[in-house]
C-alpha cells in the first residue's frame, strides 16, 4: 500500500491575491460606492461645528500664605492629584453649574431636538427598557422646572466637552464644540472660571470646618489643660512638694548612704573581731589554768604588776620557809600577801573578760542600729525617686498640654485670616476666543477617510468571502489544493432545455460543432495523451460526492472517442442509481449484474447505441451486495475479456464518498478521472477521495472541472479560451 497523499499548502502570492479582487470586484466596488457616497452625502449635510478651547494652570503646590497647609495642603507629589482634576473637570455637577449660570436651558442649539437617526432610535429603545425595569419609587421622584431640564442637557453638555491634559507639563485644555462660535467660547472660559470657584468653595467649605473643629478641640485641650494644673498642684500639697529641689535632696540621700555604708563596713569589722575574740574565751573558760594566756589579759599592765608582785612573794616566801616554820608571823603574812595577790588576779581577769563580752555585745548592737539606719536610708531614696518620677509625669502632662494648647490658639487665628483670603492653584493661562472656522467636518480629510476605509473594507470583505468559500472552481485551486492533473473544464449546459429539444443529454452527438463538444473532445485528448507512456484502455469516471455530472461526462467522452473510429463499450457499474440506459434511451435489463451472478451470458447484454461503435452495458438487476459483486473474481475476468475485444472502456461508478464501490473499480482499471462541480463540491470531499484512492494504488489520470459559469467573475480570462472553439455558432 502506497502512503497517504499529502495536500501542502503553496504559498500564496500577490497574483493570488488580484485575482481574489478581480473575481469579486462588483462586491469591493459596491461596498467601496456606498461608503464613500454615505460620507461624502454627510459631510455635506452636516450642520459645521465649531471648537473653543480655554488652557488652564493647575500648579503642583498651594501659594504658601499662611502656614496652615495642615488644612489647606493638597497631596500633589503624584499623579494622582492630577487625574482626579480632569475627572473633576468632566464631573456632572460642574457641567450643570455650566447650564445654569448659562441659561443654556433656554438656547435654541441645545433645545432643539436631535435628528431621529440610528443611534437615536438604539438610545430610545434603551431608555424605555431602563424605564421598564427601573425601581417604581425613582419613578415617583419628579425634579422641578430649573433642575429637572439642566439633568436633561448634562448628558448632551458633556458629549461636547473635551478635557486634555498636555503631556509633561502643568497645563489643561478645556474646549467645546457648538454649532455657534461665539457660544463654543463663551462656554469654554465659563466652564474653566466655575471650576475655579468651585475649587474656591470647596476650600473656604474646608477651612470653615476645619475653624469649627479647632474651637470645639481648643475647649477640649483648655479643660485638660486645667485638670493637668490641678492634679500636680494636689499632689505637691499632699507630699510636701512646695519648695523642694529633688537633685539636691537626691545628693543628701545619697551621701547619707555612702557614710551610713561606711560605718556600717566598720562596725561589721569590729564586731567580726570582739566576735572572734569572745569565742577564744568561751573555749579557754572550759580550761581555766590557759585563761590567763587570753591576750587581753597578758597584756593588761595591773595583771602585770600583780603578777611580778606574786613571784616576788613567792621568792621571799620560799626562802624564809627555809628559816621559819609555818607558825612563824612573816610566814603567815606571806601566806596572806600571796593568797591577797592571786585574789587580784582572778577578779583582775575576770573584769578584763567582762569588758571584752561588753565589747562585744556593743559592736553587735551597733552594726544592727547602723545596717537599720542604711535601710531606712535607701527606703527614703526610693520613695524620693517615686515621687519624683510622678511629679515629673504630671509636670510633662502640663507642659505637653499647654503646648497643644497654644498651638490650637495660633492655627484658628490662622484659619480665621485664610477664611478671607481668595486663593486658588488653578488659573487661566489663554482664554477662549471665538473661532474662525469650523472644526467639523473636515469634509477633504473624512472623503480621503471613506476612500481608504471603503478599498480596505471591500478588499477584506473580498477575502473574507474568499476564505469562506472551500469549494473547487477554478484550475489554480485543482492545482494548489489537488495536486492532481487538470484535464478541462466544462461550461454550464442547460439539459432540461437540450433533453426536450433533442430528447437525450449527448451533446457531443447531437451538436457535434457545438463549444461543449470541441471542450469534451479536448479533454477526450488529455485523457489519451495521460495514456501514452503505457496503452490503457479501461477508464473509471467518478465523483466525490453525488450529482457533479458524472454521467454525462462519461457518456459524452463516450461518444467523443467512438467518433474516434475506436471500439468503446461504455459500462454502467452504479449498482444503486443508473442513469446510463435512460440517456441512450435502452433497457435496463439484462446488465451487468446478470452476467456477474451468471444470469445472462456476455454477448447478450451487450446493447447498440445509435452511435456507431458504440456499445452500453447497464446496470442490469439490482443487486443486495453491489461492493461485493464488484470486487468478485467475476468482475476482474469480465474486465479481462472486455480489453480483448473493445479499444476503450468506460466504466461509470457511484461517488466516492459515498460507498466503496468506485474505490474497488479504481484497481480494476488503468485509470480514473474525477469529475468536480464547480463552485458546489468542497474541496474537503474532493481531498478525502483522492486520498482513498491513493491508498489503494489507483492511477489518478486527472479531474474535469464540470458545470462552469463563464459568466461569472471567476472565468473573465477563460471565456475566450471557452469560446475559441464555438465556430459553429454566431456569437
Amino acid at each position: 500500500m502506497t502512503e497517504k497523499k499529502e495536500f501542502p499548502e503553496e504559498e500564496v502570492g500577490l497574483r493570488d491575491y488580484l485575482a481574489v479582487i478581480l473575481r469579486r470586484k462588483w462586491i469591493v466596488i459596491a461596498i467601496f460606492a456606498v461608503i464613500v457616497v454615505v460620507v461624502t452625502i454627510n459631510s455635506f449635510k452636516t450642520e459645521p461645528m465649531y471648537k473653543a478651547t480655554c488652557q488652564i494652570l493647575i500648579e503642583r503646590e498651594n501659594p504658601k500664605v499662611v502656614n496652615i497647609q495642615e488644612i489647606m495642603a493638597i497631596d500633589a507629589s503624584t499623579t494622582d492629584y492630577y487625574q482626579t482634576q480632569y475627572e473633576i473637570l468632566k464631573n456632572k455637577e460642574l457641567a450643570k453649574k455650566v447650564i445654569e449660570h448659562l441659561n443654556l436651558v433656554n438656547n435654541k442649539e441645545f433645545n432643539s431636538k436631535p435628528k431621529v437617526g440610528f443611534a437615536t432610535i438604539i438610545s430610545t429603545i434603551e431608555k424605555s427598557i431602563s424605564n421598564i425595569f427601573s425601581n417604581p419609587k425613582k419613578k415617583k421622584e419628579k425634579l422641578g422646572g430649573k433642575d429637572r431640564l439642566a439633568k436633561e442637557y448634562v448628558g448632551r453638555y458633556l458629549s461636547r466637552l473635551k478635557i486634555e491634559p498636555i503631556k509633561k507639563s502643568r497645563l489643561v485644555n478645556i474646549s467645546f464644540e457648538a454649532h455657534d462660535p461665539k457660544l463654543a467660547a463663551l462656554i469654554a472660559n465659563n466652564h474653566a472660571k466655575l471650576y475655579i470657584k468651585q475649587i474656591l468653595e470647596r476650600r473656604f467649605s474646608t477651612s470653615r470646618e476645619a475653624g469649627a473643629w479647632l474651637n470645639e478641640s481648643i475647649k477640649e485641650e483648655k479643660k485638660r489643660l486645667e485638670e493637668s494644673e490641678k492634679a500636680l498642684y494636689d499632689y505637691r500639697q499632699k507630699n510636701n512638694l512646695v519648695s523642694i529641689d529633688f537633685d539636691e535632696r537626691n545628693n543628701i540621700i545619697i551621701q547619707k548612704l555612702s557614710k551610713l555604708n561606711a560605718a556600717l563596713i566598720q562596725a561589721k569589722t569590729s564586731r567580726i573581731e570582739k566576735e572572734s575574740l569572745h569565742s577564744k574565751i568561751e573555749r579557754l573558760l572550759k580550761k581555766p589554768n590557759t585563761i590567763e594566756s587570753v591576750p587581753a589579759v597578758v597584756s593588761n599592765p595591773l595583771i602585770q604588776q600583780l603578777k611580778e608582785n606574786y613571784i616576788e612573794s613567792k621568792v621571799e616566801y620560799s626562802q624564809l620557809s627555809q628559816k621559819y616554820g609555818p607558825e612563824h608571823p612573816q610566814i603567815i603574812r606571806l601566806k596572806s600577801q600571796i593568797k591577797e595577790i592571786k585574789s587580784k588576779i582572778a577578779k583582775e581577769v575576770k573584769n578584763i573578760l567582762d569588758s571584752i563580752e561588753i565589747e562585744y555585745w556593743i559592736a553587735k548592737k551597733q552594726e544592727k542600729l547602723l545596717a537599720k539606719a542604711l535601710e531606712e536610708q535607701k527606703k527614703e531614696a526610693l520613695k524620693l525617686n517615686e515621687k519624683k518620677i510622678q511629679y515629673n509625669a504630671l509636670k510633662r502632662d502640663v507642659k505637653s498640654n499647654n503646648i497643644i494648647y497654644n498651638n490650637l490658639l495660633e492655627r484658628i487665628k490662622e484659619a480665621a485670616v485664610t477664611e478671607n483670603l481668595e486663593l486658588s492653584n488653578v488659573s487661566i493661562i489663554d482664554p477662549a476666543t471665538v473661532p474662525n472656522s469650523p472644526f467639523k467636518p473636515k469634509k477633504r480629510r473624512d472623503i480621503l477617510l471613506a476612500i481608504m476605509i471603503g478599498l480596505f473594507g471591500g478588499g477584506g470583505f473580498a477575502f473574507f468571502l474568499e476564505y469562506l468559500d472551500n469549494t473547487i472552481d477554478t484550475p489554480e485551486k485543482i492545482q494548489r489544493y489537488l495536486k492532481i492533473p487538470f484535464l478541462g473544464l466544462l461550461g454550464r449546459v442547460e439539459l432540461s432545455k437540450f433533453v426536450s429539444r433533442y430528447g437525450t443529454e449527448l451533446v457531443v452527438f447531437k451538436e457535434p460543432e457545438s463549444r461543449e463538444s470541441e471542450v469534451l473532445r479536448s479533454i477526450r485528448t488529455n485523457i489519451l495523451f495521460s495514456a501514452s507512456d503505457k496503452p490503457k484502455k479501461a477508464f473509471l469516471i467518478t465523483s466525490a460526492l453525488p450529482l457533479e455530472g458524472k454521467s454525462f461526462v462519461i457518456s459524452n467522452l463516450a461518444v467523443s472517442l467512438a467518433q474516434m473510429k475506436k471500439k468503446v463499450l461504455l459500462v454502467d457499474c452504479d449498482l444503486r442509481k443508473s442513469r446510463l440506459h435512460q440517456i441512450f434511451n435502452l433497457e435496463k435489463l439484462p446488465g451487468l449484474t446478470d452476467i456477474l451472478s451468471g444470469k445472462n451470458s456476455l454477448e447478450s447484454v451487450f446493447q447498440d447505441t445509435e452511435i456507431e461503435d458504440l456499445k452500453l452495458i447497464s446496470c442490469g438487476t439490482k443487486p443486495p451486495n453491489p461492493a461485493e459483486l464488484l470486487s468478485s473474481e467475476s468482475m476482474t475476468e469480465l474486465i479481462s475479456n472486455l480489453r480483448k475485444e473493445f479499444d476503450f472502456i468506460l466504466f461509470d461508478s457511484p461517488p466516492i464518498m459515498s460507498v466503496t464501490d468506485a474505490v474497488v473499480l479504481a484497481t480494476l482499471v488503468d485509470g480514473v478521472v474525477i469529475v468536480i462541480k464547480s463552485g458546489e463540491t468542497p474541496r474537503f470531499p474532493i481531498r478525502g477521495a483522492i486520498e482513498q484512492l491513493s491508498e489503494v494504488d489507483a492511477r489518478i489520470v486527472g479531474t474535469i472541472l464540470n458545470n462552469v459559469d463563464f459568466e461569472s467573475k471567476n472565468y473573465h480570462y477563460y471565456k475566450h479560451y471557452y469560446n475559441y472553439g464555438n465556430y459553429g455558432r454566431e456569437e
